[in-house]
Protein backbone atom coordinates (compact mmCIF):
# COMPACT_ATOMS: atom_id res chain seq x y z
CA UNK A 1 0.00 0.00 0.00
CA UNK A 2 1.25 3.45 -0.85
CA UNK A 3 2.48 5.72 1.94
CA UNK A 4 -0.31 8.19 1.17
CA UNK A 5 -2.97 5.47 1.56
CA UNK A 6 -1.52 4.41 4.93
CA UNK A 7 -1.70 7.98 6.16
CA UNK A 8 -5.32 8.27 5.08
CA UNK A 9 -6.14 4.93 6.71
CA UNK A 10 -4.53 6.14 9.96
CA UNK A 11 -6.48 9.40 9.63
CA UNK A 12 -9.76 7.46 9.32
CA UNK A 13 -8.88 5.18 12.24
CA UNK A 14 -8.48 8.06 14.69
CA UNK A 15 -11.02 10.52 13.26
CA UNK A 16 -13.74 8.20 11.80
CA UNK A 17 -14.88 11.05 9.58
CA UNK A 18 -14.05 12.25 6.08
CA UNK A 19 -12.14 15.49 5.74
CA UNK A 20 -15.40 17.33 4.96
CA UNK A 21 -16.64 16.58 8.50
CA UNK A 22 -13.68 17.60 10.61
CA UNK A 23 -16.08 19.56 12.80
CA UNK A 24 -16.83 16.14 14.35
CA UNK A 25 -13.24 15.92 15.58
CA UNK A 26 -10.77 17.56 17.95
CA UNK A 27 -7.71 19.05 16.26
CA UNK A 28 -4.42 18.29 18.01
CA UNK A 29 -0.94 19.40 16.97
CA UNK A 30 2.28 17.55 17.78
CA UNK A 31 4.93 19.96 16.56
CA UNK A 32 4.45 20.00 12.80
CA UNK A 33 2.21 16.93 12.80
CA UNK A 34 -1.55 17.38 12.85
CA UNK A 35 -4.07 14.86 14.18
CA UNK A 36 -7.85 14.85 14.24
CA UNK A 37 -9.34 12.76 17.04
CA UNK A 38 -12.94 11.62 17.03
CA UNK A 39 -14.72 13.78 19.61
CA UNK A 40 -16.92 11.01 20.98
CA UNK A 41 -14.04 8.51 21.18
CA UNK A 42 -11.94 11.11 22.99
CA UNK A 43 -14.79 11.51 25.49
CA UNK A 44 -15.03 7.73 25.88
CA UNK A 45 -11.29 7.49 26.60
CA UNK A 46 -11.53 10.32 29.15
CA UNK A 47 -14.55 8.72 30.86
CA UNK A 48 -12.84 5.35 31.07
CA UNK A 49 -9.62 6.91 32.34
CA UNK A 50 -11.59 8.80 35.01
CA UNK A 51 -13.28 5.64 36.31
CA UNK A 52 -10.11 3.54 36.19
CA UNK A 53 -8.14 6.34 37.87
CA UNK A 54 -10.76 6.67 40.60
CA UNK A 55 -10.72 2.90 41.05
CA UNK A 56 -6.93 2.83 41.45
CA UNK A 57 -7.18 5.44 44.22
CA UNK A 58 -10.16 3.65 45.84
CA UNK A 59 -12.50 6.52 44.98
CA UNK A 60 -14.92 4.30 43.09
CA UNK A 61 -18.68 4.15 43.34
CA UNK A 62 -20.48 1.49 45.36
CA UNK A 63 -21.23 -1.56 43.18
CA UNK A 64 -24.98 -1.00 43.71
CA UNK A 65 -24.78 2.05 41.43
CA UNK A 66 -22.96 0.30 38.57
CA UNK A 67 -25.92 -1.31 36.78
CA UNK A 68 -28.25 1.71 36.94
CA UNK A 69 -25.46 3.94 35.60
CA UNK A 70 -24.55 1.40 32.90
CA UNK A 71 -28.21 1.41 31.89
CA UNK A 72 -28.74 5.17 31.87
CA UNK A 73 -25.48 6.88 30.86
CA UNK A 74 -25.24 5.52 27.29
CA UNK A 75 -28.64 7.01 26.44
CA UNK A 76 -27.10 10.48 26.08
CA UNK A 77 -24.62 9.27 23.43
CA UNK A 78 -27.29 7.21 21.67
CA UNK A 79 -29.71 10.14 21.46
CA UNK A 80 -26.95 12.53 20.38
CA UNK A 81 -25.69 10.15 17.67
CA UNK A 82 -29.14 9.19 16.43
CA UNK A 83 -30.54 12.72 16.22
CA UNK A 84 -27.34 13.85 14.47
CA UNK A 85 -27.34 10.92 12.03
CA UNK A 86 -31.01 11.30 11.20
CA UNK A 87 -30.37 15.00 10.52
CA UNK A 88 -32.88 16.14 13.13
CA UNK A 89 -30.27 18.55 14.50
CA UNK A 90 -26.57 19.36 14.33
CA UNK A 91 -24.44 18.18 17.24
CA UNK A 92 -21.28 19.96 18.38
CA UNK A 93 -17.89 18.94 19.70
CA UNK A 94 -18.65 19.69 23.35
CA UNK A 95 -21.80 17.58 23.26
CA UNK A 96 -19.98 14.73 21.50
CA UNK A 97 -17.14 14.76 24.03
CA UNK A 98 -19.61 14.98 26.95
CA UNK A 99 -21.84 12.17 25.70
CA UNK A 100 -18.74 10.10 24.96
CA UNK A 101 -17.48 10.78 28.48
CA UNK A 102 -20.71 9.36 29.94
CA UNK A 103 -20.53 6.38 27.60
CA UNK A 104 -16.91 5.81 28.66
CA UNK A 105 -17.93 5.84 32.31
CA UNK A 106 -20.55 3.15 31.66
CA UNK A 107 -18.11 1.04 29.65
CA UNK A 108 -15.46 1.29 32.36
CA UNK A 109 -17.99 0.33 35.05
CA UNK A 110 -18.89 -2.74 32.99
CA UNK A 111 -15.22 -3.71 32.72
CA UNK A 112 -14.78 -3.21 36.47
CA UNK A 113 -17.64 -5.66 37.02
CA UNK A 114 -15.84 -8.21 34.87
CA UNK A 115 -12.44 -7.66 36.48
CA UNK A 116 -13.99 -7.67 39.96
CA UNK A 117 -15.56 -11.09 39.36
CA UNK A 118 -19.17 -9.90 39.29
CA UNK A 119 -19.95 -12.10 36.29
CA UNK A 120 -23.73 -12.09 36.56
CA UNK A 121 -23.80 -8.29 36.82
CA UNK A 122 -21.41 -8.10 33.86
CA UNK A 123 -23.75 -10.33 31.87
CA UNK A 124 -26.66 -8.03 32.75
CA UNK A 125 -24.57 -5.05 31.55
CA UNK A 126 -23.82 -6.84 28.26
CA UNK A 127 -27.55 -7.52 27.85
CA UNK A 128 -28.24 -3.80 28.41
CA UNK A 129 -25.73 -2.95 25.68
CA UNK A 130 -27.41 -5.47 23.37
CA UNK A 131 -30.81 -3.88 24.01
CA UNK A 132 -29.33 -0.46 23.11
CA UNK A 133 -27.78 -1.88 19.94
CA UNK A 134 -30.94 -3.67 18.78
CA UNK A 135 -33.12 -0.66 19.58
CA UNK A 136 -30.87 1.74 17.66
CA UNK A 137 -30.72 -0.70 14.73
CA UNK A 138 -34.50 -1.12 14.59
CA UNK A 139 -35.23 2.60 14.83
CA UNK A 140 -32.51 3.46 12.32
CA UNK A 141 -33.69 0.81 9.87
CA UNK A 142 -37.36 1.82 10.22
CA UNK A 143 -36.67 5.54 9.72
CA UNK A 144 -34.25 4.94 6.80
CA UNK A 145 -31.58 6.68 8.87
CA UNK A 146 -29.47 3.52 8.71
CA UNK A 147 -29.37 3.53 4.90
CA UNK A 148 -28.50 7.23 4.84
CA UNK A 149 -25.72 6.68 7.39
CA UNK A 150 -24.30 3.71 5.47
CA UNK A 151 -24.38 5.66 2.22
CA UNK A 152 -22.43 8.44 3.92
CA UNK A 153 -19.83 5.93 5.17
CA UNK A 154 -19.47 4.46 1.68
CA UNK A 155 -18.55 7.89 0.36
CA UNK A 156 -15.49 7.93 2.67
CA UNK A 157 -13.82 5.04 0.84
Amino acid sequence: MEKRNWRYLLFLLISHHPKEKLDHTIHVSFGRKQAYLCSRCTGIALGMATIFGASVFSLGLPKDFFLPLIGILPSVAVVDWFTQSSKLRQSNTKLRVGSGFLLGISEALGLLLLVGGFFFSFLVAVCMAAVYAVTVYLIAAKTKCLQSYLNELNQIG
